[in-house]
């Protein structure tokens, strides 16, 4: 009884404790969790001159994104992450969804992701 109870205890916690893995199209209704999402980058915008933001647009491109990872100048060297030539290919970012409170179209981001990978 007792390795049973050990059994249960621990696929209950494990699905407590599992990461979430979600879509662009999900991402509104997630905002202020931890979560991983998987998409296709659609098109990006490096930092200009002066500036030291930059952003991947997921599964649609600007002006129609529904989805977008932001991540600093800094970022980017230390994750050596290559977004010219990555445009459609997949990519999954682990971090929590937030929305930029001056941005007038409320799109859900992830400001430099815990984790990151393109394929």
């Amino acid at each position: 009884m007792k390795k049973l109870f050990i059994i249960a205890f621990l696929s209950i916690a494990s699905i407590s404790f599992a990461q979430q893995t979600i879509t662009s199209s999900q991402a509104q209704e997630n905002i202020g969790k931890e979560v991983t999402l998987k998409g296709k980058i659609a098109s990006f915008k490096l930092a200009s001159e002066g500036k030291s933001t930059n952003y991947i647009n997921i599964d649609k491109a600007y002006p129609d994104n529904v989805f977008t990872v932001v991540i600093s100048n800094k970022y980017l060297e230390e994750h050596k992450l290559d977004i010219v030539n990555s445009v459609g290919k997949e990519i999954t970012v682990k971090g929590t969804i937030t929305v930029y409170e001056k941005d007038p179209k409320k799109i859900p981001q992830i400001f430099n992701p815990l984790e990151i990978e393109i394929k």
